[in-house]
C-alpha cells in the first residue's frame, strides 16, 4: 500500500466518526477524546476500529489500542502502522 499522509488518515477518521455519531455536529479536533468529548462508547469504538482496519487493510491487536484515547492518537497510531 502506498504511503498514506496523516491528513488523509485524519479526514477518513473524521468521516467515520461522523457516520457513527451523526448527531455530533461540532468541529472534531485532534485533541477530542473519543469517549468523553465525542461520545463513542465501546460499540462505537469497535465500529471505528473495524472501519479503519477495513479501509487501510491492516490487522490491529486490540491491546495495541489501549493508549489510543483521542482523535490525534488514532491518526498517530495509524500513521505509524502504515509507514
Amino acid at each position: 500500500m502506498p504511503r498514506v499522509e496523516p491528513q488523509q488518515i485524519r479526514n477518513e477518521v473524521e468521516t467515520i466518526i461522523r457516520r457513527i455519531r451523526p448527531e455530533n455536529k461540532a468541529e472534531i479536533r485532534n485533541s477530542d477524546r473519543l469517549r468523553e468529548d465525542l461520545g463513542l462508547d465501546s460499540l462505537h469504538s469497535m465500529e471505528l476500529l473495524s472501519a479503519v482496519t477495513e479501509k487501510y487493510e491492516v490487522d490491529v491487536d486490540v491491546e495495541q489500542l489501549q493508549e489510543v484515547r483521542t482523535v490525534g492518537d488514532v491518526v498517530s497510531f495509524l500513521s505509524k502502522l502504515l509507514a
